[in-house]
């Protein structure tokens, strides 16, 4: 059965599916509802299965033999809120097809990718109905929350989605929209909350200032401690057992068309953070950070006050990368910023919501086994499938920022994954005025259909 993707990317953007508004669970109920429908109508067995937030959706089609290949598609059907409303164009939740895009929230992250991939498979099944292998679907309502229910179901799950020889995803960049991204690395990420407290009051700067030691002076020094002239992290051990980047990873990332000029004039920026060396390009990709993302303390309001706060706070971002565990450098960074709290001063910690650990799949050595041989497989024909759609061969790329279920799922079940990026920066995801342009779901779906092919098949495409 074929797809009318771009009519089914446009009835997905109608349900209101933002997973941080309570508000809305019952239209991500509905979105998920109206999935599992379609799937058992595409010729799936369709589990409907329930968590403490939303659904998550297990599809599969299984072959009468043995199969020759297992393959997992992954996708999420939650959106991003869409405030501030004023600045979107056209109203968030209804489509509009108009300059070349399909206008509306979830467009391009992720309904619109994801229903290219099953436009895809459901193109080849069409004309491939009796191809010997596995075909299976997981769908979350929770990605834009940080997959909350997602550990417990992989670990429930762990036998069933492990049975399956790769997974594939597209929730990830793209370099242009003629140059797809394999995204072969995600770092991990943690982030955690810092209380400085001091005196038991406020008190006057005039009769204790000088006297006793502000907690707002002792927050910024710690914290300036924490990076070096180099721009480097400045803690002991901080980048321990990190291997050195490769030629080929470097070559990689210079040809990235979305290069740091790029960069500097859509930020407006003159110059690019820079760590001794590495690039600020190579950087983003590869290296490990301390982030502060947030801070207060002392009086907020009009005017000056005279006042030495009794406590701040900052909040700090840590992105992590393999072999690094996420939870082993939080903790080395607080113990670094505990033992640099001058007395006088206390520092407490509270870890937020956003945790996982980093990914990496080396092109370069993709393992034993039967799954080391499909992978290898898999590789190739994202290499020719790529080729033949998008003119051009993806650039394999690490990512900067995090997908804390990837490397979930490759540590409870081995499974590796494919990402395949589709969206770029001008499609403004997470933004007002998110649109998917017409002419990559096209590609896109070509690349998806060639790609099922030649992985089942073995046929090869010039």
């Amino acid at each position: 059965m074929k797809l009318d993707v771009k009519d089914f990317i446009s009835r997905l953007v109608r349900f209101e599916s933002v997973s941080a508004d309570s508000s809305r669970s019952g239209q991500v109920r509905a979105c998920a509802e109206f999935l599992a429908d379609a799937l058992k109508g595409f010729g799936f067995d369709v589990r409907l299965m329930e968590t403490a937030l939303h659904p998550i959706i297990f599809a599969e089609r299984r072959s009468s033999e043995k199969p020759r290949v297992r393959v997992l598609c992954y996708g999420h059907y939650d959106v991003q809120p869409v405030d501030p409303v004023g600045k979107w164009n056209t109203p968030p939740f209804e489509p509009v097809v108009r300059d070349g895009k399909i206008w509306g929230r979830g467009s391009a992250d992720n309904k619109g990718p994801f229903s290219c991939m099953l436009g895809g498979l459901l193109g080849f099944l069409d004309t491939n109905p009796d191809v010997s292998a596995d075909f299976g679907i997981m769908l979350e309502g929770e990605e834009e929350i940080g997959s909350p229910s997602m550990e417990n179901f992989i670990s429930e799950n762990a036998g069933l989605i492990g049975g399956y020889d790769v997974l594939l995803l597209s929730d990830t960049s793209a370099a242009s929209s003629d140059t797809p991204i394999l995204t072969i690395g995600l770092r991990g990420t943690g982030s955690f909350d810092a209380v400085f407290k001091g005196p038991n009051t406020d008190v006057h700067s005039g009769m204790f200032g000088g006297m006793v030691y502000n907690p707002v002076q002792a927050m910024f020094e710690v914290c300036a401690s924490l990076h070096g002239p180099d721009g480097l992290v400045n803690i002991p051990g901080f980048y321990d057992g990190l291997a050195k980047l490769e030629d080929w990873e470097k070559a990689e990332i210079a040809a990235n068309p979305f290069g740091e000029d790029k960069v500097k004039k859509l930020l407006g920026v003159e110059k690019l953070y820079e760590q001794k060396g590495y690039l600020p390009s190579e950087a983003l990709r590869v290296l490990p950070t301390v982030e502060f993302t947030g801070v207060g303390g002392g009086y907020q309001g009009e005017g000056s006050k005279s006042v030495i706060a009794s406590e701040c706070f900052c909040k700090i971002s840590c992105r992590t990368v393999v072999p690094q565990r996420t939870a082993d450098v939080v903790r080395l960074v607080q113990k670094t910023m505990e033992e640099r709290t001058p007395k006088g001063v206390e520092v407490s910690f509270s870890d937020g919501d956003a945790f996982g650990d980093a990914y990496f799949l080396n092109p370069k050595d993709c393992g034993g086994g039967r799954r080391g041989r499909i992978l290898e497989m898999a590789l190739k024909a994202v290499d020719e499938c790529s080729r033949a759609a998008f003119g051009n061969k993806p650039l394999y790329l690490r990512e900067g920022a995090s997908i804390p279920l990837i490397s979930l799922i490759k540590g409870k079940t081995g499974l590796d994954s494919l990402m395949f990026g589709l969206f770029t920066a001008a499609d403004n995801l997470h933004a007002p005025n998110e649109g998917f342009p017409l002419s990559t779901i096209d590609k896109a779906v070509r690349y998806y259909e060639m790609f099922f092919e030649r992985i089942t098949n073995g046929k090869f495409y010039e």
